[in-house]
């Protein structure tokens, strides 16, 4: 069996902040309206665990995410390693990644994901000006200073984090200001997400960006970064390098088929995507099928989507760095040329922009590994 993860969401979309470019609320207005309060209970979360576990993988991977995850409880997350512990063999490898808000993190968390060795991916938009202007709690109040607690926190106890940053119109323009504030908060690695989603008439949303501001983004990125590329992890660059390396990019965007992974629900339901929670998308629950032939139906429908490429792209000289990019921006409402992604022009804009320099750059890496094998 080809190993997979899981995308978790113990809370589905319930979450203590209302930002407004949140795609995940919208499933508690559609697939879970009736529900007020998901949790997952202990059934679903030792069945999907034991699992996972029983199929003794290279390495199990957990991903932890919301609506907001740490609204399930500490204990919960205690709870899920025991459960680890409980089904994996002496030496057998586990992952867990974390994506948070921060605003519920303190001491205890940060102990607890410090001492299981989780990866956590905060969510934070630049200085408190620019976070604010879509990211607040559901009273419509400032939770900046929370978040650069909670990576106070991690920080110091040692929890290995990245940035999750969301591109906006609140900081497109501010590139060298974002990347600067983050460089002087010590926060290292970083991911960049562009925006992307409809208003009520269809149209593009007033806080998104379009492909070409996005282009811009990364170019101008991309010029403060390789000043000192050693100096900061962006995942976006790392990619890129890994391609030209012959690794893979580690990100499902640009690979040449989805990720493998099963989103669960905190009922146990189970989707291919998390921007596809939706009931047509549903292909079972793992209380009543094995995560394994679940995801067996997975690769053999919705997984076959991204390999269908428009002519466009199978003739592009950037088709083995996109291969069309990511299925959700393809179908986007409001994209003109739904066969590939929304943001193609902005990433062939980039790509023509710094190829050459990540062609370069791999070239040395291989040199100097070849130099050093021989010493």
């Amino acid at each position: 069996m080809h190993p997979f993860q899981l995308l978790i969401k113990p809370c589905s979309y319930d979450c203590n902040l209302r930002c407004t470019y949140c795609f995940y609320l919208r499933v508690g207005d559609t697939v879970y309206a009736n529900v007020k309060r998901p949790r997952m209970n202990d059934e679903v979360l030792e069945s999907m665990i034991s699992q996972l576990m029983s199929y003794r993988f290279p390495e199990s991977i957990f991903g932890w995410q919301g609506g907001e995850p740490t609204l399930a409880g500490l204990d919960f997350f205690k709870k899920a390693v025991s459960f680890q512990q409980k089904y994996g063999e002496s030496g057998q490898v586990v992952g867990n990644a974390l994506q948070t808000n921060g605003i519920l993190i303190n001491e205890q968390w940060a102990q607890f994901l410090s001492k299981y060795k989780f990866l956590v991916g905060l969510s934070l938009d630049g200085p408190k000006d620019v976070h604010d202007r879509y990211r607040r709690s559901i009273n419509g109040k400032s939770v900046w200073n929370k978040v650069m607690n909670a990576a106070q926190w991690f920080q110091r106890y040692g929890v290995q984090f990245n940035i999750l940053c969301v591109i906006s119109k609140a900081n497109v323009n501010l590139v060298k200001d974002i990347y600067e504030f983050f460089i002087d908060n010590g926060f290292y690695h970083m991911q960049f997400i562009p925006a992307l989603e409809t208003g009520e008439n269809g149209e593009l949303a007033p806080y998104c960006i379009n492909s070409n501001q996005y282009g811009d983004f990364l170019c101008s990125l991309f010029d403060i970064w390789k000043q000192n590329p050693n100096l900061a992890s962006i995942r976006t660059f790392d990619a890129i390098l890994s391609h030209y390396l012959g690794y893979p990019k580690g990100s499902c965007t640009f690979q040449k088929k989805c990720a493998d992974y099963l989103l669960i629900e905190y009922n146990g339901d189970v989707y291919p995507c998390d921007f596809f929670v939706q009931e047509k998308y549903k292909i079972g629950n793992l209380l009543n099928t094995e995560l394994s032939k679940l995801k067996h139906i997975r690769d053999n429908s919705f997984g076959k989507i991204k390999t269908k490429l428009s002519d466009e792209c199978v003739n592009c000289k950037w088709l083995t760095l996109c291969y069309g990019g990511c299925i959700k921006d393809r179908i986007f409402p409001g994209n003109h040329h739904p066969d590939r992604t929304y943001f193609c022009e902005g990433n062939k804009q980039f790509f023509d922009y710094a190829a050459k320099w990540f062609q370069t750059q791999a070239e040395s890496i291989r040199e100097h590994l070849i130099r050093n094998k021989k010493m």
